[in-house]
């Protein structure tokens, strides 16, 4: 793990940002966030359930799930936001659990995932992350204790929607999922087309810069919400990659520049003194600007709430709704 995780005490953003480094790109186009999912159940079916999960294989489920690890932060939030918490042994050790799960074991951070811990919490259900997210030999090892493991790895903003959907098909509020999704889907495009006449907006994503400097790779899905929101990012330019050299960014001149890293006392005063960043024009205009970066880089329940905090940054003259 790089040095900028440690200090981070292990954010998910910048686990995010580890995985995707050290798996290496999750492929494809950046796809239309707007463009529908698949349809909305109109009831919660009985279990034994069948779902598909974002690694492709096919995972029966065979009753409704009573203990469940989370080692996601999607996987954590939708489930807490649908009322489940109590179902919830397990999670990974992150900056975004929310209160009702603060006392539950963890039981993978950073340094690892503990199959042994979780294997010993005999859960019905595991959820794990897909693209090295999870360990691939944490997962082989799960598999082998017969737990029911479910992959979650969405990639772009639709895929959000589709994974959001899966993790309720998966433990029973389907109906309610698909609410979710719904709603995000809705407010998503009604923010969109209120911003549809702004001027587009250079902006840079600061993820970290302790060391190397990184920001969102284009084919992030945090990138399609940023493109949704007027903001023509910058970026390496390489699917895949997060890391931009100084030189790259300076060329780049964006105008704003987020600072993803805020709540580890990353300040616009501290990014200002930089050596080589004072002629960016974000920097000289003083567009140095804090976001949530646990928001923006889980793809969960609040992608909507993410949305709206990019939109607000890069238009602070729109009253949103």
């Amino acid at each position: 793990m790089t040095a900028f995780v440690r200090s981070h005490q292990f954010s998910f953003a910048t686990l995010l940002l580890v995985a995707a480094l050290i798996a290496g790109a999750c492929g494809g186009e950046v796809t239309n966030s707007l463009e529908p999912v698949p349809s909305a159940p109109t009831s919660d079916q009985p279990f034994p359930r069948t779902v598909i999960d974002d690694a492709s294989i096919e995972v029966t489920i065979a009753s409704e799930p009573q203990r469940i690890v989370a080692l996601t932060p999607a996987s954590v939030e939708s489930l807490a936001a649908w009322g489940l918490s109590q179902r919830v042994v397990g999670v990974a050790a992150c900056t975004c659990l929310p209160a009702a799960l603060a006392a539950v074991s963890q039981v993978a951070d950073y340094t690892g995932t503990n199959v042994e811990a979780i294997i010993a919490l005999n859960p019905d259900l595991v959820f794990v992350g897909g693209s090295g997210f999870t360990p691939d030999d944490a997962i082989t090892q799960l598999r082998a204790a017969n737990l029911t493991v479910i992959t979650l790895d969405p990639t772009t903003v639709s895929g959000v929607y589709r994974t959001l959907q899966l993790i309720g098909d998966a433990t029973g509020p389907s109906v309610q999922a698909a609410g979710t999704i719904k709603a995000a889907m809705d407010d998503i495009a009604a923010v969109a087309a209120l911003v549809a006449g702004q001027p587009r907006v250079g902006v840079f994503y600061e993820i970290d810069a302790t060391g190397a400097i990184y920001g969102l790779a284009p084919n992030d899905y945090a990138a399609e919400l940023v493109a949704l929101a007027r903001g023509d990012l910058v970026s390496s330019g390489v699917n895949g990659v997060y890391e931009i050299s100084l030189e790259a960014l300076v060329t780049a001149a964006p105008a704003v520049i987020l600072l993803g890293d805020a709540a580890y006392g990353v300040t616009a005063e501290a990014v200002a003194a930089r050596p080589g960043w004072g002629t960016i024009p974000a920097v000289m205009n003083g567009a140095l600007r804090p976001i949530d970066g646990d928001l923006v880089s889980i793809p969960g329940p609040r992608i909507a709430e993410a949305f709206r905090a990019i939109v607000a940054q890069l238009h602070p003259t729109i009253t949103l709704p």
